[in-house]
């Protein structure tokens, strides 16, 4: 019941969309929340790539995306088993706006090749939230 009336709440953020923090009480917790941006990485149309190039590329994604989250930029981040839907990844990155967001998605080299395109879509969750 607590999610329906977090989800439920949340559908109010076009109210807050000028800022990335909102309180919210449900019975007798507090949620600090906080707008993170969901990516999702899906198969491009690039060209195929020989291995070399392609283990190449992917210890440059790698590293591409290990400063970012140095940085406290990208949040959470893994890739997809193998599946029918043409998915590959999701990132959480904690930004501003879109467009940083998509300036950083830019210079991940699977995206320049065309090997991996992207969505971006803006997500709330609670600050402190752990995957177990």
């Amino acid at each position: 019941m607590r999610t329906l009336h977090l989800f439920a709440l949340l559908g109010l953020c076009g109210a807050v969309q000028a800022q990335r923090t909102f309180d919210v009480s449900i019975a007798d917790s507090t949620y600090h929340m906080k707008q993170y941006w969901f990516v999702l990485y899906t198969k491009g149309e690039g060209p195929a790539l020989d291995s070399l190039t392609a283990a190449t590329l992917q210890k440059e994604h790698l590293a591409h995306q290990d400063a970012q989250a140095a940085r406290g930029l990208i949040v959470m981040a893994g890739p997809f088993d193998n599946n029918d839907t043409g998915w590959r990844g999701l990132l959480l990155y904690d930004c501003d706006t879109r467009e940083e967001v998509e300036g950083y998605l830019r210079q991940d080299p699977f995206v320049r090749m065309g090997r991996l395109k992207y969505t971006i879509a803006p997500w709330w969750g609670a600050v402190g939230t752990r995957l177990p």
